[in-house]
C-alpha cells in the first residue's frame, strides 16, 4: 500500500529481505550489512521462528514502482 507521503502519480511497494538460519548466522549477516551501510540493526525485525529448526529476521524496504 502506498504511503501517504507519496505525491500523486507515484506509488511505492514494500520489498522484504529475509535472513534465515541460526541465531549466530543471522546476527553475523545483520551486523555485516550494518557495517557496510546497508541497514541499521534496529531496522530489522525481531528474531522469529522459521520452520521447525530455523530462525528469521526481516527487513522491509520501500521502492518506487516503475511505470
Amino acid at each position: 500500500m502506498p504511503q501517504s507521503t507519496d505525491s500523486p502519480g507515484e506509488s511505492r511497494e514494500p520489498v522484504h529481505l529475509m535472513v534465515i538460519g541460526s541465531a549466530q548466522g543471522i546476527e553475523t549477516i545483520v551486523q555485516t550489512l550494518h557495517l557496510r551501510g546497508f541497514a541499521h540493526v534496529s531496522e530489522w525485525s525481531i528474531v522469529m521462528p522459521h520452520g521447525s529448526s530455523k530462525l528469521m529476521r526481516v527487513l522491509t524496504r520501500w521502492v518506487q514502482e516503475i511505470r
